[in-house]
């Protein structure tokens, strides 16, 4: 009878600490959720929103005269900007192997045009954790897109490319 009754007692506390562990996530999610930004038609002047952007190179800036540069990347990484201020980052995807690219599994974000700069913001999965991440244009060219990131003063430089036609990009619905 006593074991039964340390059994059951043992069984509350792991229910109650899963729920609290369960609610922390659920209130840092909440809390890092953002407004969906106001996007203006200048901003599809410099993003095309029938493509993806992929990453191929990326600068870590020391100072103003240095750059060490991280060269071709074979991590695959793509951006897919959606008409209604959201942003998706694809990691590690193959777009040769790959059907469907899941903008709800993947870390997401919103951008927003003002003064005459993009600014992105994303969550970016890491081994901690999520952390806030803002990159922003720096002199869009062409079909070039430069993000400049302010936390890790890095320069990452994507370029867009036409989705092909046997992948499908789902809607982003947060």
């Amino acid at each position: 009878m006593r074991f039964l009754q340390l059994f059951l007692v043992a069984m509350v506390l792991a229910s109650c600490s899963a729920h609290s562990i369960k609610g922390k996530e659920e209130r840092f999610r909440e809390s890092v959720k953002t407004p969906s930004p106001t996007t203006t038609e200048a901003v599809y002047k410099i993003i095309d929103t029938s493509k993806i952007y992929k990453l191929v190179a990326s600068y870590y800036k020391y100072d103003s005269n240095q750059t060490n540069v991280v060269a071709e990347y074979n991590y695959k990484k793509y951006l897919k900007f959606y008409k209604d201020g959201k942003l998706a980052v694809f990691d590690d995807f193959d777009l040769t192997s790959v059907d469907t690219l899941k903008a709800k599994v993947t870390d997401h974000g919103y951008y927003e045009y003002t003064y005459n700069t993009l600014y992105t913001r994303h969550h970016l999965t890491n081994k901690s954790g999520k952390q806030f991440y803002n990159p922003q244009v720096h002199e869009p060219n062409g079909d070039t897109l430069s993000l400049y990131s302010q936390s890790t003063k890095s320069i990452s430089h994507y370029v867009a490319i036409a989705i092909p036609a046997n992948v499908v990009v789902t809607e982003a619905e947060w």
